[in-house]
């Protein structure tokens, strides 16, 4: 099921837009899990009570926070949520591109862009999900998160943590042992018994420790040390 948020602050153009979104996925039969706002500060709110989306819709000229600072927020806690933004006047397009959204709709062309705009979208998001991880977290329900937002998972006690690039953490009780029989992706090493990490995002190995993208330094254990050094020359394409 997708997610979809639409956020604008005219109500009868939210309600025609929504209508319009119900019947796309109607019509192929993709069952949706949307909400809608007439405020920035409200899906925020959500997102920080660890509500994910998958699409989001954003009036660029809104009270308060902008559809750009909206943007910029949810591109930090979201990196793989796809943008579209919403606007009356063209002059916002190219600002618009440069914050790497999905798409631009100018609402006056709404009924020839948004068709194009979701079945592209919906290309998109089927693609990644054979690159995710489904799974029913602890404290924010059923979450799937696309591999390349996985920096690495840590075990503590009987639980495993997965730590994102947005800074977030979800907890799943599950042994690692088992988290790593489900990833199954060639891109995660068990660098050692309590951590798994995502080939991805180590920048370098330093004094027996991966440094991740992130920052974070994970010691490698010894025996797996050679095999971490060889899958990096590999994925760096280095003969080292």
């Amino acid at each position: 099921m997708l997610t979809v948020a639409v956020c604008d602050d005219s109500q009868p153009f939210l309600q025609v837009l929504c209508k319009k979104i119900r019947c796309f996925f109607q019509n192929l039969q993709v069952g949706i899990d949307d909400q809608y706002f007439l405020m920035g500060k409200d899906i925020l709110r959500q997102i920080e009570y660890g509500k994910r989306y998958d699409i989001v819709f954003l009036d660029i000229e809104m009270p308060g926070s902008s559809g750009f600072d909206v943007a910029k927020t949810i591109r930090e806690k979201l990196p793989n949520c796809l943008i579209i933004f919403l606007t009356s006047h063209s002059e916002y397009a190219i600002d618009a591109y440069e914050l790497s959204v999905f798409r631009y709709i100018p609402k006056c062309e709404l009924d020839q862009r948004l068709q194009h705009a979701l079945t592209d979208a919906l290309q998109v998001l089927r693609i990644e999900e054979n690159e995710s991880y489904i799974f029913k977290s602890l404290n924010h329900g059923l979450i799937r998160i696309p591999y390349k937002e996985i920096v690495f998972v840590n075990k503590a006690n009987r639980n495993s943590y997965f730590h994102l690039l947005s800074k977030e953490v979800y907890a799943q009780r599950k042994s690692l042992k088992i988290v790593y029989q489900e990833l199954s992706s060639e891109d995660f090493l068990l660098i050692d018994r309590g951590y798994i990490v995502n080939i991805l995002h180590i920048m370098r190995l330093e004094n027996g420790y991966a440094v991740c993208r992130d920052g974070t330094h994970i010691k490698i254990s010894r025996p797996n040390l050679p095999i971490v050094q060889d899958e990096l020359c590999k994925y760096w394409g280095s003969n080292i």
